[in-house]
């Protein structure tokens, strides 16, 4: 059924196939201010995930998956514009407030189709296909009788109405209130937070940058006690949304490499006894080699071997198209240590962070 709303945790079955939603974005379109909704979904019975995206002003549906290959050869263009995450819920890698350009491509037979979204962070490809109303929905759906129609019961379907319109207020409220509180980006939290200030951006390729930012009042103690600091600030912003964490235990250097599903950061001490703290898309690790602001040669040498040990080998696969700064790499690795301090304190905050959103009826999300 085409017009309802459907939440994260609900199972629905699309195109004879099924699927549990985990994740769920409201855009606007911000030259007209009309909604739809974009659902995440994971097959049942594969690992399989895809995209339900549901347009009811506009009665267009459609399934798709993201596809970095996708191309618009032989597509034409159909619409394009700037949209806005007006809510969102469950695991999804947005914010309410994140803005970004798309573009709408079909193919001859305006069956195929082909998006691609602009955002701060990169851009994304999918590729897919129109649906039609009837071919998704859970099972047992029943479209409401018209107030009008024979046999109705109009208190009924009254009540019935009202009902679904005080579910569809209290659950958008609680996704909105709950997101704030948990998928935040590290470029996001920084960039909010009174306690960093912007320095720099560093321009690398394919248009790809990095944000710096000095820490205002680090505190007192040992470069290694500061940097930690630093780490567990940033930790507690994000809620624990971390992928790996570490701090150098080389001698001279205490710099901790975070990343995350979308981003890599390095804290450490500067050059000029600063303590900075850089923070980019994984794709501009991929793609390029500059160095990180005013960083002494062991931060250098340990931002690009913690990267190229836990990061590269899986970005390969999502950014193995571009040309890579680690083409013809021999500085090493590191050693990974899943228990270290930092790794598990990020842990204890992200369990947390999952049991209060929880206990406050929010999603089923893990975070991002």
């Amino acid at each position: 059924m085409a017009n309802r709303q459907y939440y994260v945790g609900e199972a629905i079955k699309v195109d004879g196939d099924y699927y549990d939603i985990i994740g769920k974005i409201t855009y606007k379109n911000k030259a007209d201010g009309k909604t739809w909704d974009e659902y995440r979904l994971r097959a049942i019975s594969l690992s399989a995930e895809r995209w339900l995206s549901v347009d009811n002003y506009y009665k267009e549906y459609s399934l798709s998956q993201i596809n970095p290959s996708a191309s618009t050869v032989g597509y034409h263009r159909v619409d394009s514009g700037t949209e806005e995450v007006i809510a969102c819920s469950g695991d999804v890698d947005v914010q309410v407030g994140d803005v970004a350009e798309f573009l709408e491509y079909e193919d001859p037979t305006e069956e195929l189709i082909i998006s691609v979204e602009h955002w701060d962070d990169g851009t994304e490809y999918s590729s897919g296909y129109y649906l039609d109303p009837d071919e998704f929905g859970k099972d047992g759906e029943k479209i409401l009788p018209s107030l009008g129609g024979k046999g109705g019961n109009v208190g009924n379907i009254i009540a019935t109405i009202i009902f679904l319109l005080i579910w569809g207020i209290f659950a958008g409220a609680s996704s909105f209130s709950n997101y704030f509180s948990m998928n935040k980006k590290i470029s996001t939290y920084l960039k909010k937070s009174s306690k960093y200030t912007y320095s720099t951006s560093i321009t690398g390729n394919g248009k790809e940058k990095a944000d710096v930012y000095e820490c205002k009042s680090p505190g007192t103690g040992t470069e290694q006690e500061l940097l930690q600091g630093v780490a567990h600030d940033i930790i507690d912003g994000i809620n624990g949304n971390t992928e790996s964490i570490q701090q150098n235990d080389e001698k001279d250097d205490s710099s901790v490499a975070i990343l995350t599903k979308k981003e890599y950061c390095i804290i450490y001490m500067g050059e000029d006894e600063k303590v900075y703290v850089q923070v980019s898309t994984r794709k501009y690790a991929y793609t390029s080699d500059k160095e990180p602001y005013r960083a002494r040669s062991r931060t250098r040498r340990y931002y690009r071997r913690y990267y190229y040990s836990r990061g590269y080998n899986s970005d390969t696969s999502s950014y193995g198209s571009e040309h890579s700064s680690y083409s013809g790499y021999s500085d090493g690795t590191i050693d990974y240590d899943g228990s270290n301090e930092l790794n598990s304190y990020s842990g204890t905050v992200r369990q947390s962070s999952i049991e209060s959103r929880s206990s406050d009826g929010g999603g089923l999300s893990s975070g991002k």
